[in-house]
């Protein structure tokens, strides 16, 4: 079952374009990528640690990269991502959140 769009996904989105063109995209690949008819979590919850993740991005935040790796190979351990969609994913957020963005945390 693929990701339902409500309406607190997209204020989400429209703020992070606002500060982050760029994260906004990036949360709107890895939306669709998600395999979200596998978790044993709710969607809602899912959505909230995604968005916090690349708020830290957008914002240039030391070690955000990093966090949100760790958070995703919890997605790829779960089979809800791709080992080679997390690749992209991750050097997507690299560029756009710079070099402090992918130190260590």
């Amino acid at each position: 079952m693929p990701f339902t769009i409500t309406n607190p996904y997209r204020l989400r989105i429209e703020c992070l374009r606002n500060v982050s063109p760029g994260c906004a995209d990036l949360a709107g690949r890895i939306t669709v990528a998600l395999r979200t008819e596998i978790l044993n979590i709710p969607t809602a919850t899912l959505m909230q640690s995604l968005f916090d993740h690349l708020d830290a991005i957008a914002a240039q935040h030391s070690g955000s990269v990093t966090r949100l790796g760790i958070w995703m190979c919890s997605l790829v351990h779960a089979r809800v991502l791709l080992i080679h969609e997390v690749e992209i994913f991750l050097s997507d957020a690299t560029a756009i959140g710079g070099a402090s963005s992918s130190e260590s945390i």
